[in-house]
């Protein structure tokens, strides 16, 4: 049950990650010539300074939550799921090893799609790979407080 809830996961991550691939030449020609794209990023937590230079605070913050957030909650199964269906990834460095590694081929894949469209539909982010890392860790934090409260009080264990 666990595997195929966590498929399922692993589907919708690339789903909202990569999809949809621009293929359509007008399209993509379009946004060339409107100089459509998205800028790489690759300086650590630039994502707090972008949010408090736009106009207004709430603009800003609405940024921010949808950004860390959204990428810290797209990752919170990853380390939470992790644990309970493969047991020998029950140690925190294990499962960072995981979530990093899935999240740097994202933001690879990202990069290398956007070359190969000619121009960044997705845009290449250190603070969503640090975002996703973040994400995985609490995830596996919740799991690791919830199985050892499971364990603790002789109630149903979550993995072993």
């Amino acid at each position: 049950m666990y595997l195929l809830l966590f498929i399922i996961y692993i589907c919708t991550v690339i789903g909202i990650t990569i999809f949809p691939i621009p293929f359509q030449q007008y399209l993509i020609e379009t946004m060339i010539e409107d100089q459509f794209g998205l800028k790489h990023n690759f300086i650590p937590f630039k994502i707090f300074y972008d949010a408090m230079s736009y106009g207004s605070l709430s603009f800003g913050l609405t940024i921010l939550l949808k950004q860390a957030v959204g990428n810290i909650i797209l990752f919170l199964p990853m380390g939470f799921v992790l644990p309970m269906i493969i047991t020998n990834l029950q140690t925190i460095g294990k499962v960072i090893f995981i979530g990093t590694l899935t999240s740097l081929s994202i933001e690879l894949f990202q990069g290398l799609a956007g070359l190969w469209v000619g121009y960044n539909y997705r845009a290449v982010d250190i603070d969503d790979l640090i975002f996703n890392v973040l994400g995985t860790v609490i995830g596996f934090l919740i799991w690791k407080l919830l199985y050892e409260f499971l364990n603790r009080n002789d109630l149903i264990i979550v993995s072993k």
